[in-house]
């Protein structure tokens, strides 16, 4: 992919929309792609105190439409043509149903989950079925944290595997525009070759010919764990991209959502770019 032509930003009820949206501008902008903003008619909003099922269905409707209508204001007041799409689905659904619409689109823009925010669970499922289930590059962006954009310096968490080898490529439209890239590599314990090391050079130099800047650190995690690791290096090399594949055990949404990915997500501080 040489380049973005349709994005997808998910929009809910949380204070971090308007980051999202400000990101989902510039992405679409630099790359002349069309823009759409997707929500859900099934979120509850925290205000929102009703018992009675109809009726707060209704409110919610409402209050999608109203998330909707405010996305499309501003994107006017840029200059932005954008499009809307309302998923009227329960909860059970929607998840399964953005990841479906999610399959049209070059890149999907998701936030990370706020333990705080009533639909938290609703928030994870939604990143959970949209990277298994689209088959598309997830753009995610911390509830709180950096988020320069666009972004300057990149990291790859690189493990070799075709999710790690996936996500690098689909990233690639962004990783032409930052300054600089750093592909990581970190070695654990005794062992003298971290897996996918004897081809992380020539990940270094392919990536060069697509005229992206990149350099291989190898690390030593010592007594810290990957994820550690990894957090440290992006505050010492002010690193505000994260691209990574799926970590973890064998088992596929443990693979995507377990180990080193999982607790990436939990503790992310910058946008993190993934692809399974």
């Amino acid at each position: 992919m040489t380049e973005f032509k349709d994005i997808l930003v998910y929009l809910d009820d949380g204070k971090s929309n308007i980051e999202r949206i400000k990101t989902a501008f510039t992405l679409a902008t630099s790359s002349n792609a069309r823009l759409t903003g997707v929500t859900l008619s099934s979120l509850k909003p925290e205000h929102l105190k009703i018992s009675d099922k109809k009726v707060l269905a209704e409110m919610c409707k409402q209050e999608a439409e109203k998330r909707m209508t405010e996305f499309t204001e501003l994107a006017k007041e840029k200059g932005i043509k954008v499009s809307t799409r309302i998923i009227h689905r329960g909860k059970a659904e929607a998840a399964a149903r953005l990841a479906q619409v999610a399959r049209n689109f070059d890149l999907v823009i998701l936030r990370q989950a706020n333990p705080k925010n009533i639909n938290h669970a609703t928030v994870e499922e939604i990143a959970h079925q949209v990277i298994q289930l689209s088959g598309r590059p997830v753009f995610f962006m911390p509830y709180i944290g950096a988020h320069r954009i666009p972004c300057q310096n990149a990291m790859i968490a690189w493990d070799g595997t075709p999710t790690a080898t996936r996500a690098v490529h689909d990233a690639l439209p962004i990783l032409k525009s930052v300054k600089e890239v750093i592909i990581i590599v970190v070695q654990e314990g005794k062992k003298k070759t971290a897996k996918g090391e004897l081809l992380v050079d020539d990940l270094a130099e392919h990536l060069q010919r697509h005229e992206v800047n990149a350099r291989v650190k190898r690390i030593s995690s010592g007594t810290f764990d990957v994820q550690t690791v990894i957090l440290n290096q992006i505050a010492e090399n002010d690193i505000d991209l994260l691209v990574m594949g799926g970590y973890g055990t064998p088992s596929l949404k443990q693979k995507v959502f377990g180990g080193v990915t999982k607790s990436l997500l939990s503790s992310m501080i910058i946008p993190v770019i993934m692809s399974h």
